[in-house]
C-alpha cells in the first residue's frame, strides 16, 4: 500500500544513526584525549586505552562496537571514509545503482530489505524465498540502472580460491595470493526450490576474516551459490574456501 514504508529507507535510516553515533563517540574520545593530554581533564583508563591504541596504530575498542573490523587504524579509517561517503551519496542522489555491501553495519538487514520488496512486490511469503547469484561482468561504473529485483554487490572477495573470468567459475588461487576480488553479484531474490547442486558450490559468506564471530555478533551473513568448475563442490569446502566482505588490510 501507499502508506507502507520501503524497507531500504529503513535500512538507510538505520545505517545513519550507527554512524552518526560512531562519529560523536570517535569525536568525544579525541576531545577527551587532547583535554587530558592538555592538563584540563585527569587522565582517566578510558583515554589512557584510547591512547595507547591510537599510539600502536590500532582501532580502540569502543570504536569497534557498531561494526568488527581486523583492519589497522590507517586502513580502518580509510575505509570507514568510504563507508561514510556511501552513505552521504545514497541521501544525495539516491538508491545506488550498485552497493557495497562491506559498507553497511548490518548487511544482513540490507538483504532481509530485498527481500521483503520482492515479497510485497510479487505477493509471496517471504520465508519462501532464497537467492538467486548471477555473476555480472560489467564494470560497476558502466552500470546504468538498478535490477528489476534485488541488488548488484561490489566489493567482494574471494579467499581460498579465485574467479575464471574466462570460464564464470572457482579455481584455485595463484601463488602468494591470499585473497582475490570477485565481480558484481546480483543478490536476486527467487523462490524456493529444490537446488540440484551438481556444479555448484554453497560458498559462505562472511564479514570479517574471524568466520566464527563473537557471542554478540556472528561473522556469517549469506551463502552464495558459485560455479564450482572442473571440480566438485567438496573439493573447496577442504580448500574453505568463503566469500568475504572485508580483510584484515
Amino acid at each position: 500500500t501507499s502508506t507502507e514504508v520501503d524497507p531500504l529507507k529503513i535500512v538507510l535510516l538505520q545505517e545513519m544513526d550507527r554512524y552518526n553515533g560512531l562519529l560523536s563517540l570517535i569525536f568525544s574520545c579525541i576531545n577527551d584525549l587532547e583535554d587530558a593530554l592538555c592538563g584540563l581533564a585527569a587522565m582517566t583508563p578510558a583515554i589512557e586505552l584510547t591512547m595507547t591504541s591510537l599510539l600502536d596504530q590500532k582501532v580502540p575498542q569502543s570504536w569497534l562496537a557498531v561494526y568488527p573490523s581486523l583492519k589497522p587504524l590507517g586502513a580502518w579509517l580509510r575505509d570507514f571514509m568510504s563507508r561514510l561517503n556511501q552513505i552521504e551519496n545514497w541521501i544525495a542522489v539516491g538508491t545506488p545503482k550498485v552497493f557495497w555491501l562491506a559498507g553497511l553495519t548490518y548487511p544482513t538487514g540490507f538483504l532481509s530489505a530485498l527481500l521483503q520488496l520482492y515479497s510485497r512486490k510479487n505477493g509471496v511469503a517471504i520465508d519462501l524465498l532464497t537467492w538467486e547469484n548471477p555473476i555480472i561482468m560489467s564494470d560497476e561504473n558502466k552500470i546504468e540502472k538498478s535490477p528489476d529485483d534485488g541488488a548488484y554487490v561490489c566489493g567482494i572477495v574471494l579467499e581460498g580460491a579465485r574467479w575464471d573470468q574466462d570460464n564464470g567459475c572457482l579455481v584455485d588461487s595463484f601463488p602468494l595470493e591470499l585473497v582475490s576480488p570477485m565481480p558484481l553479484i546480483h543478490f536476486k531474490p527467487t523462490l524456493s526450490k529444490k537446488k540440484s547442486g551438481k556444479g555448484l558450490y554453497s560458498c559462505p559468506l562472511y564479514m570479517y576474516p574471524i568466520r566464527a564471530g563473537t557471542m554478540e555478533r556472528p561473522s556469517f551473513v549469506t551463502v552464495v551459490d558459485l560455479n564450482s568448475g572442473k571440480v566438485n563442490a567438496d573439493f573447496w569446502i577442504k580448500r574453505g574456501t568463503a566469500l568475504l566482505l572485508s580483510t584484515d588490510s
